[in-house]
């Protein structure tokens, strides 16, 4: 199990740390006039993720987070961003941002489809993640 350790050093600061154990976390002596702990969990944004190893760091892919090395999938928590497609008018459809900071706008003309996001104007071919949902549910 992975813990969330935090107590007080000799300036009297909190520091905390990811510490693993098998069981329930047993605390000594010698950690400052404060300790405490909880479960800790690593969060994924991602609709699928995986751990792996590269040059002896253990990472959570795709997010690209390094983490404790000895992390199992169940010390993972999955919170993957909600897609609302809500179509709008005939060949239009809205998205939700997953940052939470509003609302993006699919809008095809004929064959041709564009985005409002700015994951549109930075793809070379400028097909962002809300376009290529769209060519999903058109093809």
């Amino acid at each position: 199990m992975l813990w969330q350790f935090t107590n007080t050093n000799k300036y009297g600061n909190l520091r905390s740390r990811v510490v693993y154990a098998d069981g329930a976390l047993k605390i000594g002596q010698g950690f400052g006039s404060f300790q405490g702990a909880k479960r800790f969990s690593y969060e994924s944004r991602s609709p699928y993720f995986a751990l792996i190893e590269i040059r002896g760091k253990k990472m959570l892919v795709p997010d690209w987070i390094e983490v404790h090395p000895q992390t199992i999938i169940s010390d993972i928590k999955h919170n993957a961003p909600v897609v609302v497609e809500v179509p709008i008018q005939q060949n239009e459809w809205m998205f939700e941002s997953s940052s939470g900071g509003g609302f993006y706008k699919v809008k095809q003309n004929g064959l041709k489809l564009t985005c409002t996001c700015p994951g549109s104007w930075r793809a070379f071919d400028r097909r962002c993640k809300h376009i290529k949902e769209i060519e999903k549910l058109i093809v």
